[in-house]
């Protein structure tokens, strides 16, 4: 029987930041990984809303159009 992996959370934070490949996580890390990643990736950064805000009010494109011809 294999022995739990333990998570390094720091190994983590640096993967989510950059500055450690995820390949490098071990399994348990890996999960917890991807699932923070997820979440991290389905809300905008604070930058991006700034971006896309700046866009709306230049009235320059911000992504799809509201209506398809």
């Amino acid at each position: 029987m294999k022995s739990p992996q333990k998570i390094d959370h720091s190994r983590v934070t640096a993967a989510l930041e950059g500055r450690l490949d995820p390949a490098e996580l071990n399994e348990a890390e890996d999960a917890a990984w991807e699932a923070a990643f997820i979440i991290k990736m389905g809300q905008p950064s604070n930058k991006e809303r700034a971006f896309f805000a700046r866009r709306r009010r230049l009235g320059l494109g911000v992504g799809a159009e509201e209506k398809v011809v």
